[in-house]
């Protein structure tokens, strides 16, 4: 009997990188641009996980304004300016990765774009393949589509997804996938299949999900 290949489908913000500094920054930039108060980390923390647009919405309106596609724009371009200043691999991480014996894609509500030279630029581009973006499609997480597409792009039945975030819990759960809960990241997971709140935690709960794992 061929053994079953389940996939891991890894979130980006606040699961595999701690980006929450560098999205505050350019949040920040973006307000201080357009004449209002910057918010500072731990406010913009709390507006991460939904992508950029909705990021920049609750952020302006946050600071007492109307969201416009200039916001947007501002934003973007202020982020792409500086993806990886503070912005680094959570402690442990590269080491599940290299023990992770099976196919691993990235799917993010990020875009594409900056997901895939955050993954260059942190030396992660070698474990993913396939990077799905907040706009790859025309629907992001929540909705189920990315996870299928990335493994579609795998060439995977099934999969396992790993993230931090509502987003991610409702995403999995409307795909049919067990989901893993990380405990360092942006947001809360509630409702996901297994938590972990340390590396070796979340080589165990890949095992339990059917992921082979060495090391």
């Amino acid at each position: 009997m061929t053994e079953l290949v389940r996939a891991v489908l890894w979130d980006l913000d606040g699961t595999l990188v701690d980006s929450a500094a560098d999205i505050a920054a350019a949040v920040d930039a973006m307000l201080t641009r357009t004449g209002r108060a910057p918010l500072g980390e731990t406010v913009v923390r709390g507006f991460i996980g939904e992508g950029a647009r909705r990021l920049v919405d609750r952020c302006v309106e946050a600071a007492g304004g109307t969201p416009t596609e200039a916001d947007v724009a501002a934003f973007l371009e202020a982020y792409g300016a500086a993806l990886v200043v503070r912005t680094r691999v959570y402690d442990g991480l590269r080491a599940v990765l290299d023990d992770v014996r099976a196919p691993m894609a990235i799917v993010t509500n990020k875009p594409e774009g900056f997901s895939h030279a955050i993954a260059e630029r942190l030396g992660l581009a070698r474990y993913f393949p396939v990077v799905i973006g907040g706009d790859t499609l025309a629907v992001r997480k929540p909705d189920p589509a990315p996870l299928f597409e990335a493994l579609r792009r795998l060439d995977v039945r099934e999969g396992v997804m790993v993230g931090d975030g509502p987003a991610d819990v409702g995403a999995a759960k409307a795909a049919g996938m067990p989901m893993i809960g990380v405990g360092w990241g942006i947001a809360t997971p509630h409702g996901a299949d297994y938590a972990a709140d340390t590396p070796d935690a979340l080589r165990r709960a890949l095992a339990m999900a059917g992921i082979p794992v060495g090391g």
